[in-house]
């Protein structure tokens, strides 16, 4: 697809590229591809979709997969879009905003994900995306707690996501596969990295899009690891304490639990702290992810 091709269907949509959708729009068909090709598309896979823009990877994607749920929240852009791609019989094209809040996927995406793998008769579910900037870490988190909560449920979850292909700001890559004791080791690398396996593929040029951002993407792929998820008996106070202790990072683990979560006794809980051999005077980008499970358990409710 050509920028005249992209600015054909903004005109069409009566609008332009929207900074607070962080929409930017990717002109390079062979990096399409690539993305594609990063999470190994079958017939019997239903991919999702965030931030389909003008439809070009999306496209790509009607080609390799059974299904393509495409969800945009720009309502005129997607109905601009799916009248230019009407041709694709295999795409559902949805107008919504992906997450219903800041830990919360939206409900109407999920049933309609349960929907086309049901009548459908899809195996596997996969997210595949050159995902809006400003939605991109919230989602793949809550995509994957999603997958934990599945886990506990009495019978088999409903939509079994088995593989996360997107592009990324290039600094928001770094922090997912971020290590202890590096500037970029947080919360959202801790909780990705204990729920799956995170690669950085390959980095993404500024000019393989249109509008060229100000900084460059990666693509990234992300391997859930239901194997690993009995090993953290909540993944919900393990991410409220990720967010308390990083929001402190530069304080004493002692320090950012007292500020970040204000517990009744500090010195009881940093006693239980220190018996299993986690010490309070660490700063929280020392510790290991799994010291974060185990520090979660201590905490009270």
């Amino acid at each position: 697809m050509h920028k005249q091709d992209i600015q054909n269907i903004l005109q069409a949509a009566q609008s332009s590229p929207r900074h607070r959708f962080g929409q930017h729009f990717m002109l390079d068909d062979n990096m399409l591809e690539t993305i594609a090709a990063a999470a190994h598309l079958t017939a019997d896979d239903l991919v999702l979709e965030v931030g389909p823009g003008v439809g070009n990877l999306t496209a790509v994607l009607a080609r390799q997969a059974g299904y393509v749920l495409a969800v945009d929240i720009d309502g005129p852009l997607l109905q601009a879009t799916a009248a230019h791609w009407h041709t694709l019989a295999n795409v559902r094209w949805l107008h919504a905003d992906a997450l219903a809040g800041k830990h919360c996927l939206n409900p109407q995406l999920i049933a309609t994900l349960i929907e086309l793998r049901r009548t459908r008769n899809l195996s596997q579910v996969k997210l595949v995306s050159n995902l809006p900037y400003n939605a991109a870490s919230p989602l793949i988190a809550e995509l994957l707690v999603a997958l934990w909560v599945q886990s506990r449920a009495p019978t088999p979850g409903p939509l079994p996501l088995d593989c996360l292909a997107f592009t990324v700001q290039w600094e928001v890559a770094k922090r997912m596969v971020a290590g202890p004791g590096t500037r970029d080791y947080g919360a959202l690398g801790i909780l990705l990295q204990l729920l799956a396996t995170i690669e950085i593929l390959r980095p993404i040029d500024c000019q393989c899009f249109w509008p060229p951002p100000k900084v460059k993407s990666a693509l990234v792929r992300i391997i859930p690891q239901p194997n690993r998820f009995a090993a953290i008996p909540d993944v919900l106070p393990l991410q409220r304490l990720l967010a308390a202790l990083f929001a402190h990072r530069r304080q004493t683990l002692a320090n950012a639990i007292r500020h970040g979560l204000h517990p009744e006794n500090l010195p009881r809980v940093l006693a239980k702290i220190q018996a299993i051999g986690i010490n309070p005077s660490s700063r929280p980008a020392e510790l290991d992810p799994s010291d974060f499970i185990h520090i979660s358990e201590l905490l009270p409710a």
